[in-house]
């Protein structure tokens, strides 16, 4: 059981690494996003008296503006999601936290192998929720922050537990 409680904490570590790089991301597109629709939007860029002079070069920008808002839900995070994304995060927060004092209790020999397998379970049937946001909001993984979240991880199991 021991075994078992290890690799569900480094798993759990790893997915909240993995929230909270992708939760940052999406945010900071989305930022990207709003300052570049804000920036080419009437009062902004396009209010200027250059495009008098460009009326071809000012309509193909207003255009694309214009689609990119209508396209913004397929192509953007909505602040739904970025919230589902947040709670997704937050509860593998508390969920590593559980799991880690199994192991610590574990560990220490203050609960038997059986006490420790029937918390792991009841702890472990709490992810069951969780996993329907989840497939919701992560459509695929996106490699370079796995292998972010997966060298955080190591890290700092490395540096909490020396292994």
């Amino acid at each position: 059981m021991r075994e078992r409680i290890w690799s569900e904490l480094g798993q759990a570590k790893h997915n909240h690494f993995y929230s909270c790089f992708l939760l940052a991301r999406q945010r900071r597109w989305l930022n990207y996003y709003n300052m570049t629709i804000l920036a080419f939007s009437s009062g902004g860029v396009m209010g200027w008296a250059i495009w008098k002079n460009l009326p071809l070069l000012s309509c193909i920008i207003v255009a694309t503006i214009s689609l990119a808002k209508l396209l913004s839900p397929h192509i953007m995070p909505s602040e739904k999601q970025i919230d589902k994304l947040d709670q997704i995060s937050d509860f593998y927060f508390d969920y590593y936290n559980k799991i880690e004092q199994i192991w610590y209790d574990h560990y220490n020999d203050r609960i038997t192998d059986e006490q420790a397998q029937a918390r792991f379970y009841e702890i472990k049937n709490t992810e069951r929720d969780i996993g329907k946001i989840v497939n919701e909001i992560v459509k695929s993984i996106n490699k370079r922050i796995y292998i972010r979240a997966d060298q955080e991880t190591r890290n700092y199991l490395s540096n909490n537990f020396n292994v």
